[in-house]
């Protein structure tokens, strides 16, 4: 799995804005990184319902939740941006 795009910016707590591509092709978009009170940490793609709550519209387990996490953190970090291919880990995570 690799980051296919990243958008850097500042809107209110949300740092960038990322694709992930698997190693079948797929690609997963709506990810981003947002900043809490905490750190840096990623948000998964979601959509707002009728009565203005947010639903994750992606699910996975903690530990590739981790995985996915560190990947767009050490790529954000690394300075990665728009339209750039990405760190290639796909040894890491399962899809």
């Amino acid at each position: 799995m690799k980051i296919s795009r990243m958008a850097k910016g500042e809107w209110s707590k949300i740092r960038a804005f990322f694709d992930l591509e698997t190693s079948d092709g797929f690609t997963i978009k709506g990810f981003k990184i947002v900043e809490g009170s905490s750190g840096l940490f990623v948000g998964f793609p979601n959509q707002k319902n009728k009565d203005g709550e947010y639903n994750d519209t992606i699910f996975a387990d903690k530990t590739l939740k981790q995985k996915v996490n560190q990947l767009a953190l050490d790529y954000y970090n690394q300075g990665g941006s728009t339209n750039q291919s990405g760190l290639s880990q796909s040894d890491d995570i399962p899809f």
